[in-house]
């Protein structure tokens, strides 16, 4: 029987790690255009894709997640053997903003970006996408197998990646390929991003701090609301929102 592990492998990298890391980029180049919706609904995307590529990895179910990142988040740290942790509250919270405010691609409620979402963003990512590649590999060495899950998760967690991020690299990544090829994306992926690059950057010059804020027609208006669901379908917990 044809061993189906090594596809299992290749699913999570080409339709879950691969398109995350696209999603990243994306959510880059839309942050640098202050297309700030499109930059939440990117980095939902990247970073639900992420998390469910390291459940597949570590052979737990994705099924029934939805873009919900907090509970993919919770699903993940549930693998007892792999020990997930991120290094801060932080990162959990901004996990959980994009959660909320990333799926809402029609401006159903109110919406903001918070400062500096952009390296928080570049943050996230690396802490998370360091898991999102298969550790449980096996090398036959001096006539026994060898599991290297123990070495990869080292590896993961090793300080001395904390010190010098982009250092760390995943075996065949398209982000790493895109700095090795020097890939059109390339730029957007390195633009003042202390994570990904050839070279450590001490600081990053000419960034503005930016926030911002929008308001949908039915926030601003709700006596409008129940005339609007004649003609769109709402979520229900805005549905709620507006019976109260």
């Amino acid at each position: 029987m044809k061993d189906h592990k090594p596809y299992i492998n290749d699913f999570a990298n080409r339709s879950f790690r691969d398109f995350a890391d696209q999603d990243y980029i994306m959510a880059r180049m839309a942050y640098r255009k202050e297309f700030d919706q499109q930059f939440l609904w990117c980095s939902l995307q990247a970073i639900e894709k992420y998390l469910k590529a390291i459940l597949i990895y570590n052979r737990t179910s994705t099924k029934g997640l939805s873009h919900d990142l907090t509970k993919a988040l919770s699903r993940v740290k549930e693998i007892s053997d792999l020990e997930f942790a991120l290094p801060s509250p932080d990162l959990e919270e901004f996990i959980e903003y994009i959660s909320i405010y990333g799926a809402d691609r029609y401006l159903s409620r109110p919406t903001h970006i918070k400062r500096g979402a952009l390296l928080t963003l570049d943050k996230t990512v690396w802490c998370i996408r360091r898991y999102c590649f298969f550790m449980h590999q096996v090398i036959h060495k001096n006539g026994k197998d060898k599991d290297l899950f123990e070495f990869n998760k080292t590896k993961a967690t090793n300080p001395y990646y904390e010190e010098y991020r982009h250092k760390y690299t995943i075996f065949n990544g398209y982000l790493e390929n895109v700095i090795r090829k020097n890939s059109p994306s390339y730029e957007d992926l390195v633009w003042k991003n202390f994570f990904y690059g050839r070279v450590k950057k001490h600081k990053i010059k000419n960034f503005t701090f930016r926030s911002s804020s929008n308001n949908p027609t039915h926030s601003l208006h709700p006596e409008i609301f129940y005339t609007l669901q004649k003609y769109v379908d709402f979520p229900k917990s805005i549905k709620n929102e507006y019976k109260s």
